[in-house]
C-alpha cells in the first residue's frame, strides 16, 4: 500500500486549511494544476541546462534579477540551503584566513556551511524582547561592534526576517560593512514576498533594495511556488559571481528538476503582472485580520508595537507572519497548536513554549482568515485568564568556542548524561526543529542553562533535534 500517497490523498479531501509553508496553500493556482509527469524532462534540446545557461533558463534567470533589482539572479532546486553553502564558501574562497561575522541566529545550514568549508565564525547575537522565548532583529551596534574590534572577516551573515518575521536594519548593517569592503550575506529565506511587495507603507523593505551583496530567498515559503523552489541573488562588486556559480554547480543536483525550475519561473512572472493586485489584496486581509483580533483579552498578536513595550529599539516585523502568544490563557503553546488543528482543523507553522506561527501569503482566502478569527475568539473567551510561570528563553550563552565545527565533529567523542554535560565541549548540535536554529554548536563548552532548556523544552511539547540520542538524554561530547 502506498502509505505516502495515501495519506497526501486523505490530506487533499480533509477540511484542514493551512496556515503553513508552501506559500501556495495547496490551492489550486493556474500555473501549479497541470500534471507533473507531462513535464518532467531532463537537459534535451531546447530546454538549456540550469549548470550551464545560455538559453531559455538564463533569460528566466535574467527575468528574476530584473524583477528583484539584483545584478544576477540563480535558480535554486535545492532549497535555499544550497545558496547559504554557496554564498558562504565563496565567502571563504575569497581569503582562507578571514572569518565569518554571522548571526548566533542563523538556520543550520549556515553552520552546515561553516563545517563543509572549515570556517571559523564569530557570532552577532540578537537582541531579547521582554516576556517572550525568542530572539529578534542584529541590531547595527551589534555589528559596528564587532567591526570596529577587527576587519578580519570574509563577510558578514544575516538572517532577516528571522522565522518570526523579525527584520534587521539591513541598510545600516551593509553601510557599516560596505566601509570596510565586507559583503553582507543575508538569509532571507522567509522573505521572498518582501523582495515583491516591501517598501510600500505596511510590508518592510527587503534586503536586496536595502544594499545586501548576497541574497537568498525561499520562494515556496512565502510566494506560490513548488517546495524546494529558491533563488540567489547577487549585487555589486564585492562577490565573486564566478564562485558562487561554481559552487552552485558542485552543490546542486546534476539533473534538475524542470517542474521546479518552471515553478519559480511562472511564479515570478505572475507576481510580477499581478504585483499590486496581489499586494493589495493581501494587505486588505491581513490588516482586516489583526483589527479583529483587538478584541482578544487573554491570547494576543506579536506585532511591532506589542514586541516594542519598554523596548530601546523599534521593531520591524512582517506582518504576513502571525504570531499568536498564549498570553493569560493558561495554555501553552503546544496546547494551543493542537486546539486549533484538532478542534478547528487548522494547522499551523509551528507551536513554541508560548506562541503559535500562522504563515500567510497572498494565496490564503478569506475563508481560512475568518476560521482563523473565529477560533483564536472562541479560545479567547473559554480561556482560564491565568498566567504561565516561568518561560524558558531562546536568549544564546555566548559559549566559548573553543573548537571549529569541523574540528569537534571529526574528533574522537563519546556519551554523556546530558544532565552531567556542563563544562564538557559539545560535539554535535542541539536545536529546536523548526526552525532549526542551533542553541549548541559542536566545538563550544556546554554551559549551565542548556540541560535546563533542552528538558523544559521538552516537558512544553518542542521537538529537540540533533543529537544522536534521539531521546536527548545524552549528548556527544569531545574526550
Amino acid at each position: 500500500m502506498d502509505k505516502l500517497r495515501s495519506a497526501l490523498e486523505q490530506l487533499q479531501k480533509s477540511d484542514m486549511y493551512p496556515f503553513h509553508m508552501p506559500g501556495h496553500k495547496r490551492r489550486e493556482i493556474d500555473y501549479l494544476t497541470q500534471s507533473s509527469y507531462l513535464k518532467d524532462i531532463t537537459e534535451i534540446d531546447g530546454f538549456d541546462n540550469l549548470h550551464c545557461p545560455e538559453g531559455i533558463i538564463k533569460e528566466e534567470q535574467e527575468f528574476a534579477a530584473s524583477l528583484f533589482g539584483a545584478k544576477e539572479s540563480f535558480f535554486l532546486i535545492n532549497g535555499s540551503s544550497v545558496g547559504v553553502l554557496a554564498a558562504i564558501a565563496a565567502a571563504k574562497d575569497s581569503d582562507s584566513e578571514k572569518k565569518i561575522l554571522m548571526g548566533r541566529n542563523s538556520h543550520k545550514s549556515a553552520y552546515n556551511g561553516l563545517y563543509l568549508w572549515d570556517i571559523r565564525a564569530e557570532y552577532l547575537y540578537p537582541r531579547q524582547y521582554r516576556g517572550v522565548s525568542f530572539v529578534g532583529a542584529i541590531s547595527v551596534k551589534e555589528v559596528e561592534r564587532a567591526l570596529s574590534k577587527s576587519n578580519d572577516y570574509g563577510a558578514v551573515f544575516i538572517t532577516s526576517p528571522t522565522y518570526e518575521g523579525i527584520i534587521s536594519d539591513i541598510k545600516g548593517i551593509c553601510e557599516l560593512a560596505h566601509q570596510k569592503d565586507i559583503p553582507v550575506i543575508v538569509d532571507e529565506a522567509h522573505g521572498a514576498h518582501l523582495g515583491i511587495f516591501g517598501g510600500d507603507d505596511y510590508f518592510p523593505l527587503g534586503a536586496i533594495a536595502s544594499g545586501a551583496d548576497v541574497v537568498i530567498q525561499s520562494l515556496h515559503k512565502t510566494l506560490p511556488s513548488l517546495t524546494q523552489t529558491a533563488v540567489l541573488h547577487i549585487q555589486g562588486d564585492l562577490v565573486d559571481v564566478k564562485k558562487i556559480k561554481s559552487r552552485l554547480s558542485m552543490l546542486q543536483s546534476s539533473s534538475p528538476s524542470y517542474i521546479l525550475m518552471e515553478s519559480i519561473s511562472a511564479c515570478l512572472h505572475a507576481c510580477d503582472e499581478y504585483r499590486e493586485d496581489y499586494r493589495n489584496h493581501y494587505k486588505s486581509r491581513l490588516q482586516s485580520f489583526y483589527k479583529e483580533m483587538k478584541s482578544l483579552s487573554r491570547l494576543k498578536l506579536l506585532t511591532n508595537e506589542t514586541l516594542d513595550k519598554g523596548q530601546a529599539e523599534e521593531t520591524m516585523k512582517d506582518p504576513g507572519k502571525i504570531l499568536i502568544h498564549v498570553g493569560s490563557s493558561g495554555l501553552n503553546g503546544r496546547q494551543l497548536y493542537d486546539i486549533l488543528r484538532e478542534r478547528y482543523h487548522l494547522q499551523m507553522e509551528m507551536a513554541a513554549v508560548d506562541y503559535v506561527i500562522a504563515m500567510t501569503s497572498f494565496a490564503d482566502d478569506e475563508e481560512g482568515f475568518l476560521r482563523l478569527e473565529t477560533a483564536l475568539k472562541e479560545i479567547d473567551q473559554e480561556a482560564s485568564g491565568s498566567e504561565r510561570g516561568h518561560l524558558i528563553s531562546m536568549e544564546f550563552d555566548r559559549p566559548e568556542a573553543v573548537y571549529t565545527i569541523r574540528q569537534a565533529l571529526e574528533a574522537e567523542k563519546e556519551q554523556v548524561p546530558l544532565s552531567e554535560s556542563i563544562g564538557r565541549i559539545s560535539g554535535e548540535f542541539l536545536y529546536f526543529y523548526p526552525p532549526g536554529i542551533p542553541f549548541l554548536v559542536p566545538g563550544e563548552r556546554i554551559g549551565e542553562t542548556v540541560p535546563d532548556l533542552a528538558r523544559e523544552a521538552k516537558n512544553n511539547g518542542l521537538i529537540l533535534q540533533g543529537t544522536e540520542d534521539s531521546l536527548q538524554k545524552q549528548i556527544l561530547c569531545i574526550k
